[in-house]
């Protein structure tokens, strides 16, 4: 375990390398509590789902999700079996509007002075969870509408299956949509925090990036 922390975050930049205390500890879970049982107010919405980071989350969606990655994946399949590739297809929006945050993250615990990049990109993956989880909540009743991937033709409620309904339905878990989307949109809300908090800790705890050196 230690090794692969060491591998995942070099330079103790991480929440988990963060010097908690015990009221630190209390404002994270009371924000993350707070945050789950509000997750429909105006707040949540404004923070997680706004037009600073709905068009790269939706472009990053359509182009390098559908129209890139999951073509690539449809056609691969196609031939051998047309559901696979259609369920790929279907998956790669918000498969790779989730992956290149993760990157992010990922890149940026492994660079030296990378945790000044770690409030957004801790940011960046809150919103995009939030928004598969509102999206997969909606799976079963279609009642969210969609926008085609040209950005100009919005399909009215209900007239086509959201990507979700074509994710979850083949895997069997339709029945599960809310289930899983609340976990998605908590599991965003948590980044959320995650991101407020970081931001307030590397700002505030310098020196211990100066200082603890050791492993």
């Amino acid at each position: 375990m230690k090794t692969l922390l060491h591998w995942l975050d070099p330079y103790r930049q991480g929440p988990l390398f963060f010097k908690w205390s015990f009221w630190s500890i209390l404002l994270v879970v009371a924000a993350c509590v707070w945050g789950c049982l509000n997750w429909k107010s105006s707040f949540i919405k404004m923070a997680l789902d706004n037009v600073v980071v709905y068009l790269p989350n939706y472009l990053t969606h359509e182009m390098a999700g559908h129209n890139f990655v999951g073509r690539i994946g449809f056609v691969i399949c196609y031939k051998s079996c047309y559901a696979v590739g259609r369920w790929w297809s279907a998956a790669m929006g918000n498969g790779v509007e989730t992956l290149l945050p993760l990157i992010v993250l990922f890149v940026s615990l492994r660079l030296r002075g990378g945790r000044w990049l770690l409030p957004g990109a801790w940011y960046w993956l809150g919103t995009t969870l939030y928004g598969a989880g509102v999206y997969a909540s909606d799976a079963r009743a279609c009642k969210l509408p969609l926008t085609s991937s040209d950005m100009m033709t919005n399909f009215a409620p209900g007239e086509v299956k959201g990507d979700w309904y074509n994710i979850l339905n083949p895997l069997g878990l339709l029945d599960y949509d809310i289930i899983i989307g609340r976990t998605f949109i908590f599991l965003g809300i948590f980044c959320l925090v995650i991101a407020v908090y970081s931001a307030y800790y590397y700002w505030t705890h310098n020196e211990q990036y100066f200082n603890d050196r050791s492993w």
